[in-house]
């Protein structure tokens, strides 16, 4: 008899404005290739971005970045971090980074740095979905109840991020 594996993960909720503080660059960007591979014995996905525009840092709009997260499928293998982002091709997200060389970022939380934005075909406003482990500035903790995805428009966001003092 085998076990199943165990999957855990404890992320602490953080706010927009320790994100922001942590944060080197804040973009909306959005996805246009990702390719994985072995990086030692774990496997990482490298996203390659265009930027549409920066909410914080100095890259400018139409710059190229690669966002490294951990996991992927390599042949048939496949590694999975339990709550890390999946970014998907042709998808634009907020993306709030640090670290790197040249032109690789990372994200600075493992479930709140990427946050999906989309355009909503009824209002024609664009919308962003924050991830329950991100809390907006002057909201109360969520509480034991079942955790909610937030959508807001990304104005709200960008708002947000861009008051923030560096």
């Amino acid at each position: 008899m085998f076990a199943p594996a165990a999957e855990a993960t404890t992320v602490t909720p953080v706010t927009v404005t320790e994100l922001t503080r942590n944060s080197e660059d804040v973009v909306v960007g959005t996805v246009r290739r990702s390719s994985s591979r072995w990086d030692g014995g774990f496997i990482v996905t490298d996203h390659e971005i265009e930027v549409v525009t920066a909410l914080r840092g100095r890259l400018p709009a139409r710059a190229m970045i690669v966002v490294r997260v951990a996991g992927g499928v390599v042949g048939r293998i496949a590694q999975y971090v339990p709550d890390a982002p999946v970014l998907e091709v042709s998808r634009t997200y907020t993306l709030f980074m640090a670290g790197g060389i040249s032109n690789v970022r990372y994200l600075t939380h493992l479930t709140a740095a990427a946050v999906p934005v989309t355009l909503d075909p009824t209002s024609g406003r664009v919308r962003a979905t924050v991830p329950e482990t991100l809390v907006m500035n002057g909201a109360a903790p969520a509480s034991n109840a079942a955790p909610a995805r937030a959508v807001i428009d990304l104005d709200v966001l960008a708002r947000a991020v861009r008051t923030v003092a560096p």
